[in-house]
């Protein structure tokens, strides 16, 4: 009844005044902050076991993916909230989703997607559902990374199989789950051809999830492996949408954080025993460390292999030993992120640090990373992340990076996570 007599008395002058102004008062409004905030996150595993792709109709792959909810409690994520995380991002392989196109298939498989996501709201998390196609050769025939990217007909199956997750996100509140569109898109962001490609992939990707799901924070992230200098390539007018957060990656210094790593090619596979800080050893044990290395690395490769892989620890060795500060090896990504989240009127709080780590064992190896070796590198990762406003993920809860869990889902003796963030804040 008010309403009516309110319309009445309205003249069409003062209608239109009305509109007028609250258009300018919209206008004139800072944008909104996104829906979900994440401040403080941990990456659960991709895979625990990473069963063969021959299994991956098997009732007993599918029906318990994703397959750490067989290795983690109840109790543990609940663990994570008292130790200071607030956030839970959930990596989701879409090679494996893609797989088979039986609906019952892909039903069952975000069943469980669903009962995961419902673990870490129950333990007070946010989740992020991220989106993680991992590199892989043709001859694998799964869509990995490159293949997503580059064939047209693959991509568009994928912007779909996002879409249905988006829409069927919905039935969770939007503060409370977020969906990460791409992990780590491998183009070139230096190259302008591969950098305008991503572009237009992101945008397709962006546009169709939020056609799905109008309410839903999406996080995406530049070329170059998600990096802090593909998110400074971004124009983010071309997606126009406060409720979005851009992320970024950084392992920098890659010989501290992946030695050992024998994925990581012959420049890193056959380290061992660099600290962090660098400034933990001095210049007798600093040459006697070098001189270990070596000889480790001309055992396992001859010719110009070993001369490359000795080349690369030399000259990373010389840059660490002569900075003044050990937090100018880390510092960069994070002043790059920065100053294009200012430079484009962005808010900090939306910068999101979506991975780091540092590794602590590896398959088939005998590495084993002293725990206050990878605490002091995290440590420093969070407080950069922090003193710049950015929210942050670390990789990852289990597997040769995990803070909780070491292989197949066996706890760690020694384990990291309830060591991160109080000592931050004590």
């Amino acid at each position: 009844m008010i309403a009516r007599v309110h319309s009445a008395i309205l003249t069409m002058a003062g209608r239109a005044a009305l509109a007028a102004a609250m258009f300018l008062a919209l206008m004139a409004a800072p944008a909104l902050p996104a829906t979900f905030t994440p401040e403080r996150g941990i990456s659960m595993n991709l895979w625990v076991t990473w069963p063969d792709s021959a299994r991956w109709n098997d009732p007993a792959v599918v029906e318990t993916f994703p397959e750490w909810r067989a290795h983690v409690s109840q109790g543990d994520l609940d663990r994570l909230r008292q130790a200071g995380f607030d956030t839970l991002r959930l990596p989701v392989e879409p090679g494996f989703l893609m797989h088979d196109e039986s609906p019952l298939r892909l039903a069952t498989i975000l069943g469980g997607l669903d009962r995961a996501i419902g673990m870490a709201v129950g333990a007070g998390l946010g989740v992020i559902v991220d989106m993680h196609p991992i590199p892989r050769g043709d001859e694998s025939g799964i869509a990995g990374t490159g293949q997503l990217l580059r064939e047209d007909a693959l991509f568009d199956r994928y912007a779909s199989l996002l879409a249905r997750l988006a829409a069927r996100l919905e039935r969770w509140p939007a503060d409370t789950v977020a969906l990460e569109v791409m992990n780590e898109p491998t183009l070139d962001c230096y190259d302008r051809r591969e950098q305008a490609r991503w572009a237009d992939r992101l945008e397709r990707l962006h546009r169709a999830a939020r056609a799905a799901n109008d309410a839903i924070t999406l996080i995406v992230s530049g070329a170059c492996w998600g990096s802090a200098d593909g998110l400074a390539a971004m124009d983010p007018d071309r997606l126009a949408d406060d409720n979005t957060l851009w992320s970024f990656h950084s392992y920098e210094p890659f010989i501290v954080t992946h030695q050992g790593a024998t994925w990581g090619g012959d420049i890193v596979a056959h380290l061992r025993d660099i600290p962090w800080p660098p400034t933990e050893l001095g210049p007798a044990d600093v040459a006697a460390l070098l001189a270990a290395n070596e000889a480790r690395i001309t055992d396992a490769l001859d010719g110009r292999r070993a001369r490359r892989a000795i080349g690369f620890l030399r000259d990373n060795a010389r840059r660490l030993n002569e900075l003044d500060d050990p937090a100018e090896a880390i510092l960069q990504p994070f002043q790059t992120a920065a100053a294009w989240a200012d430079r484009h009127d962005i808010a900090r709080e939306r910068i999101f640090l979506g991975e780091f780590g540092m590794i602590g064992r590896e398959w088939g190896t005998d590495l084993d990373v002293p725990a206050q070796y990878r605490l002091n590198y995290m440590r420093a990762m969070i407080g950069q992340a922090e003193a710049h406003g950015f929210g942050w993920s670390v990789w990852s809860y289990g597997g040769a990076f995990g803070l909780v869990q070491g292989y197949d889902g066996r706890p760690l003796a020694e384990p990291l996570y309830d060591r991160l963030i109080w000592t931050l804040t004590d």
